[in-house]
């Protein structure tokens, strides 16, 4: 179910020019429509000859920059020298190093030790030819990809839309940096977490808001809460989504349209959680309620908001990468459900160990701040001992 919902969440796309591209999706595949190299080049400074076996000294008959094509054909005996990356004349079929050749005059090189006809040409399509694959449909346009479609002559790209991601905070436990707290009251750290998780996955494009769970303000908050999503594609919250009594976040969802998929996750932390989908005329707008707990929080978005997120504007490989590492130190819980334990990923002897943090409980607010790794415990595993291997999800977040 969740799958079709996913499906049918698009955010459509558009044409952008290259150099606004970057962390954007293709949602194209990019094909090649020259070959490239488009001519004959030189790998390095030195002389293009017409070669001629035996020949040691040979005629130059111009010196060419990068960019600059010699008209004339070059005949037995003759050279130009070329500096990297320059284009070979009509005629020549080999290129001799600079650090390979003498000057006996102005006008005349020799060439010092051997030298074979077709040697340092570098061919018309070495790397691609017309209709070669360059680029697929659902990947992150990186500088290097932007610089391959624009060396290829592309002037434009189809990517998908940016995502419009509407964020919500739940509690009247929570309070913004620099306001009053009474003594129950914490800082609203989250706002803050998944603002920055966000911008550093390049979802730029985020509005957000705080909902109290007080009872009074319910009806006010849902129309608010209704009235921004008009312009969402996605709502992640956090909080309010456990079995307390003041855990109103499903019920608001339900009341601005939202039918439940799911209402909680078998997973230490994180197991608190709502899932769900408004289904609009135009479009289908997921729906995540996370813990509100930093930890559990932090897990519950590269575990199940991460790759929604990504499936949502266009990626193909969604999910974060993975490495079996070594257990520097034991932990000592047992497993009822499936355990996602913060800590850190580093190499020791060669070999990627797992060093869980001393403190990574649901409520931890220390632990994003130092996580770049969540080690795998599966349910019914029995307590993680040192030196023992285990699946480990890399976090691109440190």
């Amino acid at each position: 179910m969740w799958a079709d919902v996913l499906n049918h969440a698009t955010v459509g796309t558009e044409s952008i020019r290259p150099d606004i591209a970057l962390g954007r999706i293709l949602a194209e595949d990019v094909h090649a429509v020259e070959p490239y190299p488009p001519f004959r080049k030189s790998p390095f400074d030195g002389y293009a000859i017409h070669f001629e076996e035996g020949r040691t000294e040979y005629t130059v008959l111009a010196t060419l920059g990068a960019g600059e094509v010699y008209a004339k054909s070059v005949e037995k005996g003759e050279a130009v020298r070329l500096m990297t990356g320059g284009a070979l004349p009509d005629g020549c079929d080999t290129v001799v190093m600079q650090e390979s050749v003498n000057a006996v005059n102005d006008k005349t090189i020799e060439i010092k030790g051997a030298v074979h006809q077709g040697d340092n040409v570098i061919p018309i399509g070495e790397e691609c030819s017309p209709g070669d694959p360059i680029l697929t449909a659902g990947s992150v346009l990186t500088a290097g990809a932007m610089s391959a479609a624009v060396g290829l002559g592309r002037t434009d790209l189809t990517v998908y839309k940016d995502l419009h991601v509407l964020f919500i905070t739940s509690g009247r436990e929570l309070v913004m940096p620099a306001k009053a707290r009474n003594g129950a009251q914490i800082y609203n750290s989250n706002a803050y977490l998944f603002a920055g998780l966000l911008r550093e996955y390049g979802f730029g494009q985020t509005g957000y808001m705080h909902v109290t769970d007080n009872s009074d303000e319910t009806e006010e908050e849902i129309a608010r809460i209704f009235s921004a999503s008009l312009e969402a594609d996605v709502i992640i919250s956090t909080g309010g989504v456990s079995v307390g009594l003041f855990d109103s976040m499903p019920h608001i969802y339900e009341r601005i349209g939202a039918k439940k998929l799911y209402d909680r996750i078998t997973m230490r932390p994180g197991s608190a959680s709502f899932g769900g989908a408004i289904e609009r005329k135009d479009k289908i707008i997921p729906v995540l309620g996370l813990s509100g707990n930093p930890s559990a929080a932090f897990n519950a978005f590269h575990l199940i908001a991460l790759p929604v997120l990504r499936r949502l504007r266009g990626e193909k490989d969604v999910t974060l990468p993975e490495v079996n590492c070594r257990m520097a130190e034991g932990l000592h819980k047992n497993n009822p459900v499936d355990r996602f334990v913060q800590g850190t990923v580093c190499f020791i002897d060669g070999m990627p160990t797992f060093s869980p943090l001393s403190r990574a409980t649901a409520g931890s607010l220390l632990g994003p701040s130092k996580a770049n790794a969540l080690a795998f415990i599966p349910k019914g595993a029995p307590p993680a001992a040192a030196g023992m291997t285990v699946r480990t999800v890399l976090l691109t977040v440190k």
